[in-house]
């Protein structure tokens, strides 16, 4: 049995959707993108030649960001230098951090291939965009998918404000207090096969 598994259902509008199951403790949120990917293979129509999804926001979280520093090369501050290839950043008038994936002028991703319309960046992809495709989530689903991402991009934050306390060029400005972010038991690791889904959210 799979640590994890995505299934048909229909929701209470009537409409198809899907939902996902965790067998294990041991389920990692690698086996939930496993298990999402396996659904989609089976249910899904190939999604090459459809940029829908590429339009909107993407959050990035700690492990995106160290996914994507691996595609640089080597530095001091990898999450500085991997934000400031890949991300944009946003600090809202009452200190609320947002790290979504950069876009272009016209909203496009910027790993969007928009001739052909796919990924040219598939395979380190972020967690919000593996965790997506076009078929509703029932809501416990939804709920887990926001708490990794949430989670995940505070761990995010609160790496880069350690990088720029240890002298890296800021991103974020010095009002942001990481006392506001400290360390998630759960992110002991920066790879989702080693990040537990019993961490991140309650039975």
């Amino acid at each position: 049995m799979n640590n994890a598994e995505v299934f048909l259902i229909t929701l209470n509008d009537q409409q198809l959707g899907h939902d996902l199951r965790i067998n294990s403790d041991s389920a990692t949120v690698a086996d939930v993108l496993r298990a999402l990917a396996d659904f989609a293979q089976k249910n899904m129509a190939d999604c090459r030649g459809c940029d829908g999804c590429c339009h909107e926001r993407a959050p990035l979280t700690a492990p995106d960001i160290h996914a994507l520093s691996l595609l640089l090369p080597s530095g001091e501050y990898p999450f500085g230098a991997a934000c400031r290839a890949f991300a944009d950043v946003f600090v809202d008038q009452e200190g609320i951090v947002d790290i979504t994936l950069r876009r272009d002028k016209k909203g496009s991703c910027l790993f969007l291939n928009k001739e052909h319309k796919y990924c040219h960046n598939w395979d380190v992809r972020p967690f919000a965009c593996r965790s997506h495709f076009c078929l509703p989530r029932s809501a416990h689903l939804e709920a887990l998918r926001a708490a990794i991402i949430n989670r995940g991009e505070d761990e995010l934050i609160r790496f880069l404000l350690l990088e720029q306390y240890n002298g890296a060029p800021p991103i974020l400005p010095p009002t942001i207090d990481i006392a506001h972010y400290p360390p998630d038991p759960a992110f002991t690791s920066y790879c989702w096969e080693e990040i537990l889904i019993k961490d991140i959210v309650s039975q």
